[in-house]
Parts: C-alpha cells; structure tokens; sequence
C-alpha cells in the first residue's frame, strides 16, 4: 500500500467515528463536493412592484407585527421562529432556500432526487395535476428542468399531499369541500389546491409569525388564487365560527412550535369541530412517524386530550426506494375528531 493510500486508510478509520469517510473527489458530483448548507436564493424572478412592497418596513407588516405581537403569547412566543430567523432578504426572495421551504438543503435535495420524486409522481398522477400545475423561478425559487419542464420542491410537495389527502379523504371529489392550511408559509399549498380542484369550496391560510402571514397574503394574491383567503392570527377563531372548515392542514409547521402553542391550536380546531387533521411533522427515519417538535416532545397526547385520533399513517413516497431516495421524505399523519 502506497503512503498515500496508507494515510487516507488512517484518517477514515479515525473519520468513520464522526459518520464521516474520505473518498476520491472524481466519482462524486458536482452537488455532493459542494453541499449547500446555508439559507440561499436564485436571484432571478423578482418583479419590481414585488421588490418595493416585500420590505422588513412595509406599513403593512409592520401593523401586523404589532398586532400579533399584542395577541395570545400562548401562541404567538416562538421556539424556532424567533427574529432573524427569516432574513430581510427572504422577505422579497420568500420562495429561495430558508425558513420556510428548505430547496436545495437537506436530504437528497439534488436533481437526481428530484427527477425520481418526479418520475414516481408522474406515475400515479391520475388527476393530470402535472399537467394542470406549473412552476416557474419567480422569488427566488429554485427550478430543476426534467423531462422538458420546469419542477420544485413546492410543486413536488404540494402534489404528493394533495394525493395523500384524495385518497383517504376524497377531496378531488367532495364538491364544497373547505380547509383551513394552518402555518400555511408563504401560501404555496393553498395555491396548488386551488388550482388544481374545482371542489375546493375555500381554503383558509393562517400563521401565528406575522411575516407569513404579510408574505402569503402577497402571494396569493400575485397568483390570484380567488378561493383561498389569508386569515390573520387574531381574527381566526371569528372566521372559523362564521365559516366552519372540514379538514386543517399543517405541513412541517407543529414540529417548530412550543407545546403550549400546540395545545391553543389543538383547543382551536376541537373547538370549531374541525372533522379531520392532516399533520406532516419534521424529523428523519424513524422519527418521522410520530408527532414530535424539534426538540423531540411527543404532540400527539395533546390532540387526543381535545377527541382527536389517528386514522392514517403514511410515508410521502408509497414506493419504498423513492421514499429512501426522493426528495426529503417525509410521513403523513391523518387524525379524526371523535363524536
């Protein structure tokens, strides 16, 4: 064995303790030598009028600031959503890589996850929703160009919970059917649902960080979704009582709030007896298939407490090898209110 060969032998040896190897830079690719690990944005895409109005001191956010600020602590205290968790510059660039979707970091956020992630979607897509859904770059997403057209992960994600919830609620086919997405980011599942579902009667949006709210409030209405409506924080529990909803979504939102604010929540939603909840908690392997935060405390005693239960309990890929290798897998979680 050469010194060369003896020296790299010694180091993975010592690395193989730390989960980490040495290995040759010419058989990896171009995404794997230089991983991206920081919040990130394509530059293209953003329209003047969208640069002047997407700013920290835009009146508008301001007062909702304020506003939320002067609401329930119980919800509006932050575990991970604390300032400068969102920077300026996602304000304006809201659909790039940060705190809201997570593009190009992660696990297998690279195009050959994408183009299997699109392939085994392509293949279930008994709805058309890859031909009635398209994607573009605009603020600051991020675009992979696969089978000659433009996919993202908020086109991808968006898809796949869509099939979660036709197939074990049928709501491709629940004529005046309602939602309410809460922690709905900058808005882009109530914009594919919309979209795609002549049966979605109206889709509320609402998030207990003002910035969202300002932000999905913009986006919808850039997208002119006529069906969806961003509900601020301190007006919900009113719309709810005026407006009953059948399900409520959260995607990757519960698993980033303190307990206590799970729990106003969880008293929200049974106390408007909303049928039926879709959660998709964060976390990876095993992990994933149970309701937990970030920090690892088990939510799902909390929505029992209030007469919810789990129905259904799924992987975001049925297919086994995509969900290994696709884009950040993720677990479905369906609960019902009890009589």
């Amino acid at each position: 064995m050469s010194v060369k060969a003896s020296v790299a032998s010694f180091a993975n040896q010592v690395l193989r303790r730390y989960n980490a190897q040495i290995v040759p830079a010419n058989i990896l690719h171009e995404w794997q030598r230089a991983p991206v690990t920081r919040p990130c944005f394509n530059e293209r895409g953003l329209p003047d009028e969208a640069g002047r109005y997407l700013r920290p001191d835009n009146p508008k956010l301001v007062e909702l600031q304020r506003r939320y600020g002067a609401f329930d602590a119980e919800v509006t205290t932050p575990f991970i959503w604390s300032d400068g968790h969102v920077r300026a510059e996602d304000i304006a660039y809201f659909r790039g890589d940060n705190a809201w979707v997570w593009q190009v970091r992660g696990k297998n956020s690279n195009v050959l996850a994408y183009a299997l992630s699109f392939y085994y979607l392509k293949s279930i897509d008994r709805l058309g929703l890859l031909d009635k859904l398209t994607e573009d770059n605009s603020f600051g997403n991020f675009t992979f160009a696969i089978n000659g057209r433009e996919i993202s992960r908020d086109l991808l994600d968006s898809i796949a919970e869509i099939y979660f919830l036709d197939r074990h609620l049928g709501i491709a086919s629940r004529a005046g059917f309602r939602v309410l997405d809460v922690g709905a980011g900058y808005g882009r599942l109530a914009h594919r649902m919309v979209s795609a579902l002549p049966s979605i009667e109206r889709y509320f949006c609402t998030d207990a960080v003002a910035v969202s709210t300002f932000v999905s409030d913009y986006y919808l209405r850039f997208r002119g979704v006529k069906r969806a409506r961003v509900i601020p924080l301190d007006e919900i529990d009113g719309a709810l009582r005026e407006q009953p909803v059948d399900l409520a979504i959260n995607i990757h939102s519960f698993s980033e709030c303190r307990m206590e604010a799970i729990e106003w929540w969880a008293r929200l939603l049974g106390k408007h007896r909303v049928k039926n909840l879709m959660i998709a908690p964060n976390g990876e392997g095993e992990r994933m298939k149970r309701l937990t935060t970030n920090d690892g405390h088990d939510f799902l005693p909390i929505f029992e407490r209030y007469g919810y239960r789990t129905v259904v309990k799924e992987p975001k890929f049925m297919e086994p090898v995509v969900q290994e290798y696709g884009v950040l897998p993720a677990w479905y979680h369906l609960l019902e209110l009890g009589a």
